[in-house]
């Protein structure tokens, strides 16, 4: 039997279009329709476009990576490099957002000023130290124009008050009733360690939290709330 040319091309070009609909997406990412991009890529995309800053990829933070399912990770920004940024792609509340603590370390300092004032009305002189939750993240609508009243309130925080060497130690729990009830009053939940230090020089030398020595801390206490201001943990040392 004889066939002519034109059959063959059809053919031809009928798996050509076969075989572009089962690969195509499975190419280079600049040619994948936006509904499987990748979901870091959408996260750091979203970042950049929300906070003017430029944003890279450190690890994977746990989940999936296409868009329709959870995507964690953790990036550096430009303007904020000590910083590993903790983002989110997910379902809350039913809808599908991007959200990430980035206004917690960019507001670190408002935040340490703003704590510190707050322990000065109960203590005195003091100082304080803010850290963020590294596994918290902010509402999708906390930017640049949010304060930092508005993001200690729609956050977790681990928040430290040292005191210097001779400080009165009898009313010691009172204080820390008192600060505990600034706190529920002004809506910032956190992870409070108060400590009384024994050495002035130390207590004026201490750079973080994180360095305090042990050996330095006459008494101190540990106290944790939940979401609803009870008070889950308060042991005193």
């Amino acid at each position: 039997m004889i066939f002519t040319k034109r059959p063959i091309k059809h053919f031809v070009l009928a798996a050509f279009i076969a075989a572009s609909l089962v690969f195509g997406g499975s190419g280079c990412k600049t040619h994948a329709p936006a509904a499987v991009m990748d979901g870091k890529d959408v996260l750091l995309d979203s970042l950049r476009s929300k906070y003017g800053d430029e944003f890279t990829f450190v690890d994977n933070a746990g989940g999936g990576t296409a868009v329709t399912d959870h995507c964690a990770i953790h990036v550096r920004s430009e303007k904020l490099p000590g910083d590993t940024v903790y983002a989110v792609r997910g379902v809350f509340d039913g809808k599908t957002e991007n959200r990430d603590n980035y206004m917690a370390y960019y507001l670190k300092a408002d935040a340490e000023a703003y704590l510190k004032a707050m322990a000065e009305d109960v203590y005195g002189r003091c100082r304080a130290f803010y850290v963020p939750d590294d596994k918290m993240v902010l509402p999708e609508d906390m930017g640049k124009d949010s304060t930092v009243q508005e993001m200690l309130r729609a956050s977790k925080c681990y928040y430290t008050v040292v005191l210097p060497a001779g400080q009165d130690m009898s009313d010691k729990g009172k204080k820390l009733d008192m600060l505990f009830e600034k706190l529920k009053a002004d809506k910032i939940r956190c992870y409070l360690y108060i400590a009384y230090l024994d050495d002035d020089k130390y207590y004026e030398s201490l750079k973080s939290a994180a360095d305090m020595d042990k050996a330095h801390v006459a008494a101190d206490c540990v106290l944790g709330m939940d979401d609803d201001f009870n008070i889950t943990d308060k042991k005193w040392g």
